[in-house]
């Protein structure tokens, strides 16, 4: 029984991880897009209003995907209490919620935004 337990725990921790890295890339995209609707608008002089209701979906979906996140993270505090439960806590302790992790993002990508000046 515990190898089958261990062997969920081992399904689900890869899986939780991309969810988690998922919602990352998916904040920064909306993110980037949000930003080049508002460049494009800058840069094309078009009027406030043009776009405004699209830009504030975008905003409200960065909102939303930053909620996820948090949501996922509390999610993760969880884990020693779930390997406690299932009587794992021999097999993978529960000193942190965070186990270490191979994580893709391994340095910080650098992104440099161009200056606008006020036409």
């Amino acid at each position: 029984m515990l190898q089958n337990r261990r062997s969920a725990v081992e399904t689900v921790t890869p899986l939780f991880r991309s969810a988690e890295a998922s919602n990352d890339l998916a904040a920064a995209d909306s993110a980037s897009c949000y930003a080049a609707l508002l460049r494009a608008r800058v840069d094309n002089r078009l009027s406030v209003t043009t776009g405004a209701e699209m830009i504030g979906k975008m905003f409200e979906a960065i909102k939303a995907q930053q909620q996820a996140r948090e949501l996922m993270r509390e999610a993760h505090l969880t884990t020693p209490e779930v390997i406690r439960s299932m009587g794992l806590e021999r097999m993978y302790g529960d000193s942190s919620p965070c186990p270490p992790t191979d994580n893709p993002f391994t340095s910080a990508e650098i992104v440099t935004l161009p200056v606008v000046s006020a036409a």
